[in-house]
């Protein structure tokens, strides 16, 4: 019987069993080979703890969760082992890192554009904006890794180069999950009216002394709001509306007030609650879920840990913010404000997603 459903085809498992499937192949790769790298002396315990993350939401039923911790170990673990696999033959050289470099653009390129291309029209929203929001991050990674390669040296790029790969190879995964949508759908569209009021929001806000002390997070909201509008522009609208969510988390976590034992108990009713509700609802909303199954983790650790103040500003955020965020996303959109005058816009490079 265990081999017979063992031999079982993907297509007929369940997603749950999918993504148990995977981590426990990706737990086998790194117990068999385990991150020499000394550069990355903690790979191991990175991705092991992702890993076990991503295996505690799975055996809690926490899907979405899961697969967030997954996308962070197959992102981490491709870039590791591109750098140990291929470093000591490109050493210095960049033609060597080149050829590397077309070679992964080809592939990944080709695939980029037969994503594009997927069938979302059963899937549950959740599923298709965690895909999307990898296969957005694919491309990107991968000319930053080619920036990296030509200003410092070229085994740096191989990182990014991996990294690439592990996202392509996760939205693929993601993809071919089998779980079917069983609500109606929801009204995807372009979130860019949300991200422009949400930049100005941000812009404002940057000021000091809370621009000096929160600025790791400024760089987090604002390559957030970026990238939802990359996704958006490609009309990812599933991907662009997860990320904008995630924006309004950013943006939310500048405030540093926690809350206090009464509204903690509050928190934690109401996260129950939409929980409740997001079962029962006879529309698809996962991508809600997504942020709930998040906030239901950080409440119910399974090693029985307190809820951290961060954890419990992020809670408050979810439930006062980012659901009604969502929920207003999801009627028509407001127009644009189009503002009169030349503009000019600046980018500044750091690195993809930091």
């Amino acid at each position: 019987m265990l081999l017979l459903i063992a031999a079982l085809p993907v297509s007929a498992q369940d997603a749950s069993s999918q993504i148990k499937a995977e981590i426990e192949r990706m737990q086998e790769s790194l117990k068999n080979k385990p991150i020499s790298n000394p550069d990355l002396p903690n790979a191991n315990s990175i991705i092991g703890n992702a890993l076990s993350d991503s295996s505690a939401a799975q055996a809690a039923g926490r899907v979405y969760l899961s697969l967030e911790k997954l996308a962070q170990a197959e992102d981490f673990l491709q870039g590791v082992r591109s750098v140990d696999q291929k470093a000591a033959a490109i050493k210095d050289s960049l033609p060597a890192f080149e050829l590397e470099w077309e070679k992964a653009s080809v592939q990944l390129t080709a695939l980029d554009k037969s994503a594009r291309q997927r069938d979302w029209s059963r899937t549950p929203a959740g599923v298709r904006a965690i895909s999307e929001a990898a296969q957005g991050r694919t491309l990107p990674l991968l000319e930053g890794g080619r920036g990296f390669a030509s200003a410092t040296k070229p085994r740096d790029g191989l990182f990014y180069m991996g990294e690439a790969q592990g996202e392509a190879d996760f939205a693929t995964f993601v993809s071919r999950l089998n779980l079917q949508r069983k609500a109606a759908a929801i009204p995807l569209r372009s979130v860019l009216p949300e991200l422009v009021a949400l930049q100005e929001k941000t812009n404002a806000t940057f000021q000091p002394p809370r621009s000096i002390d929160m600025h790791p997070r400024f760089i987090a909201l604002n390559s957030t709001i970026k990238f939802a509008r990359e996704l958006d522009s490609s009309r990812s609208y599933a991907g662009a509306l997860y990320q904008y969510l995630e924006a309004v988390r950013h943006y939310g976590m500048l405030n540093p007030v926690v809350p206090d034992a009464a509204r903690q108990t509050a928190l934690r009713s109401a996260v129950t609650a939409e929980l409740k509700k997001a079962d029962a609802a006879t529309r698809d909303d996962s991508i809600a879920r997504i942020f709930l199954e998040r906030a239901n983790g950080w409440l119910n650790k399974a090693d029985g840990a307190a809820t951290d103040d961060d954890e419990w500003r992020a809670v408050r955020i979810i439930v006062e913010e980012v659901l009604p965020a969502y929920e207003a996303a999801l009627k028509p959109a407001a127009p644009v404000q189009q503002r009169a005058g030349r503009t000019a816009t600046l980018t500044l490079v750091r690195w993809p997603y930091t």
